[in-house]
């Protein structure tokens, strides 16, 4: 894997663009159409499971059983667990942190990255983007992070900004900064596309999920993916703190 030019997504930005503009913001703010582009056949939301490193690793569906609550495309765990926002969960007497926001544990990742590179003609050109943020994360510094780039990328004015790598589906599946068991930086890509833009997975920061556009056929095996707890969305599905109108508990 090699640090790349930030260009290699700007098609990415460009899709992006339109949503962040102050004509759709407002209507659009936190939806799957600011995350991934919303040109493709069909959309899925991969829910980051809680716990692991120690604690039990329970799922989404776990925790709606236990509150009476209901997983649906636009669920927000706070809501779901009737809690307050980023608080812990008792769960059988034992306090369950809340999902991770801004990455995919190893094991998910793992999994994800299969199925997306069976589903793309070009598996051995894959662009990974991490975002520019995370502590420790530095290109030629951390642990197995590639440096050499050319320029980062930009998406709308800046409201995030990446670094940009290319390397190929096994790199996916564990980016060479994971180290052993992926215990040296965890941080999975917050941006991923194949040579062909055959799909598009998006961790925004600020979600405790990752979102793939794709082929309908990717996004039926993501879904029925028995590693993976995920439910099919659409551009407009609303992924922001608000967007749960089922489960209707304060957060």
């Amino acid at each position: 894997m090699e640090q790349t030019s930030g260009g290699e997504g700007q098609r990415i930005a460009d899709a992006l663009e339109r949503y962040h503009t102050r004509d759709l913001w407002d209507q659009w703010f936190g939806t799957v159409a600011t995350t991934v582009p919303d040109h493709f056949e069909s959309y899925v939301r991969i829910l980051h499971r809680l716990g692991g490193r120690g604690e039990p690793e329970r799922r989404w569906a776990d925790i709606a059983r236990a509150r009476g609550t209901t997983v649906h495309p636009g669920v927000q765990f706070c809501r779901l667990a009737r809690t307050g926002l980023n608080q812990n969960v008792d769960l059988d007497g034992y306090w369950q942190g809340p999902p991770a926001a801004g990455e995919l544990d190893a094991g998910q990742l793992s999994v994800l990255a299969g199925l997306l590179t069976i589903h793309t003609a070009t598996p051995e050109d894959i662009f990974h983007a991490v975002w520019v943020g995370w502590g420790g994360f530095e290109p030629g510094v951390g642990y197995g992070v590639p440096v050499s780039g050319d320029g980062n990328l930009a998406v709308a004015g800046g409201f995030r900004e990446y670094f940009v790598f290319h390397g190929n589906g096994a790199n996916l599946a564990q980016p060479p900064w994971f180290g052993d068991a992926g215990r040296l930086n965890a941080q999975s890509p917050n941006l991923a596309w194949p040579q062909d833009k055959s799909w598009c997975m998006a961790t925004e920061i600020d979600f405790d999920s990752t979102v793939v556009g794709g082929s309908a056929e990717l996004i039926a095996a993501v879904v029925h993916s028995l590693e993976l707890e995920a439910v099919e969305v659409t551009p407009a599905t609303d992924l922001s703190s608000e967007g749960d109108t089922v489960n209707m508990s304060f957060c």
